[in-house]
């Protein structure tokens, strides 16, 4: 950027004109002066600066309202409050605001140059930021939720009106698999302009320490290897949403802490002392049956009203079959084009079988078999024979529901033609249902840590 265009705006105009002379002195800033807060936002919205330097404590307007203003239309202007007081409080207050930083007077012109070129310099960043968000939006629609079936309707319709609600708490329910992290990105991408972000911690994935020390953060020497400051996702995640998936398997502890920082949109980090306040959406979810584990006090009563705010269960695919077709359509022609193929459609035959199987693994079950397929279909057009077993020689009940099992079998039974690991995704799927989701039991059951089931989960896309 060459030449950039810098707006001061301060009451105390011999200090503007001041500031602007050793700004301008090496001829790298041009700059323009303003000692009325009205007329700089107008001229700020007819002719948009590179960067603005505004004073703090002003008649008419303050510098955190002009603040507040240029940030509703420029998500990425860098934005400097000057302030004569040296309060932190005043500081902490501007930086809400969404100033970059804040600048006590006397200004060292120097320190405020170099703030200034860094700011400029990762401006190309936030618009390649930007352009990436605006294709998340259009990716992540609530029209992303595809299908005809009533209850996909009804998971739209709910989607569109918590996407206007960028403070509320919202919760997920339903199986592995039926859409849950996707639901959770179309509520944050489906509102008005989400500059913040979206961030995700799954509750399964790390044990209790490590994950308050990923949500909440940590000061330096709060434990032993914490060795600098580290930011935690929910401080990332103010103005935006975090996502908290598999929500059932929070630790009690913990339970507690997510209760009170519920409460208040407030929390410390690990050693710290101050409090940390966030403006965020929370989205929970989970595919457990949270009020039984309520009863067995595995889940906190309270926590489980308070996450219980706006409430939507996803249904499962053996309960939408007709849109099965049409799912597998869509996501053959996704990863047709993520992987350099053709797809040309499927046969009769092969949309009979896949509207045939009960799909215990819900859309991620979808997604593997038409993945498998497209591989043994090298002329893009799948039929039957390209499709795994699903399920051959079973039939499918009456009721939709998965077919019962007996013993030891997996859900369907074992059938000829299926590979190692489609074996062990079964039996995972079918000894999580055994234990009606329980991570940890099913962890037990099957002879593995609760990571090492979370691994082989991820493996097999059953996660979310």
């Amino acid at each position: 950027m060459v030449n950039p265009q810098v707006y001061i705006l301060d009451d105390d105009l011999p200090f503007a004109e001041l500031l602007r002379a050793n700004l301008g002195r090496a001829g790298e800033f041009r700059t323009r002066v303003f000692d009325d807060p009205r007329e700089f936002l107008e001229a700020a919205t007819e002719t948009r600066p590179d960067a603005v330097l505004t004073d703090l404590h002003m008649p008419g307007l303050t510098g955190i309202e002009v603040t507040h203003a240029l940030r509703a239309e420029s998500p990425d202007l860098p934005i400097f409050v000057l302030t004569s007081d040296g309060e932190l409080e005043s500081a902490v207050e501007a930086l809400k605001a969404g100033a970059n930083e804040y600048v006590t007077k006397p200004v060292n012109v120097g320190e405020l140059t170099t703030l200034l070129r860094r700011a400029l310099a990762h401006r190309p960043l936030l618009e390649e930021a930007r352009s990436a968000r605006a294709r998340q939006r259009e990716r992540f629609s609530a029209d992303a939720l595809l299908g005809d079936h009533p209850r996909i309707a009804e998971a739209r319709s709910f989607v569109q009106r918590l996407a206007g609600m960028p403070r509320t708490t919202v919760l997920l329910l339903g199986e592995s698999g039926t859409g849950k992290n996707l639901a959770a990105r179309a509520i944050h991408f489906s509102g008005a302009a989400p500059h913040g972000r979206f961030v995700e911690i799954n509750c399964a994935a790390l044990p209790p320490q490590l994950l308050e020390a990923e949500l909440f953060g940590y000061m330096k020497g709060a434990f032993t290897d914490a060795r600098e400051n580290k930011t935690g996702l929910a401080e990332i995640a103010d103005g935006g949403t975090l996502f908290l998936d598999e929500i059932g398997e929070l630790p009690l502890e913990l339970q507690v802490k997510l209760l009170s920082f519920l409460e208040s949109r407030r929390f410390r980090r690990l050693g710290g002392t101050r409090e940390i306040e966030v403006d965020l959406r929370l989205i929970a979810a989970t595919n457990r049956d949270l009020p039984v584990a309520v009863g067995e006090g595995r889940f906190r009563e309270d926590l489980f009203y308070r996450i219980s705010v706006a409430t939507h269960t996803l249904p499962p695919l053996r309960e939408i079959a007709s849109d099965v077709p049409t799912l597998a359509r869509s996501l053959a022609g996704e990863l047709a084009r993520e992987a350099g193929r053709p797809f040309a459609g499927f046969t009769d035959a092969a949309l009979d079988r896949l509207r045939a199987w009960h799909w215990p693994g819900n859309v991620r079950e979808l997604r593997n078999a038409v993945e498998r397929a497209l591989l043994f279909s090298p002329q893009g057009r799948i039929d039957a024979d390209a499709l795994p077993a699903l399920g051959r020689g079973s039939p499918v009940p009456a009721s939709g529901a998965p077919a019962p099992t007996e013993g030891p079998t997996l859900a369907g039974g074992v059938e000829r033609g299926l590979t190692l690991q489609e074996v062990e995704r079964r039996y995972i799927v079918d000894a999580l249902e055994a234990h009606d989701g329980n991570v940890g039991a099913t962890a037990e059951s099957l002879g593995i840590s609760r990571k090492n089931l979370w691994e082989k989960r991820r493996k097999h896309g059953l996660l979310g």
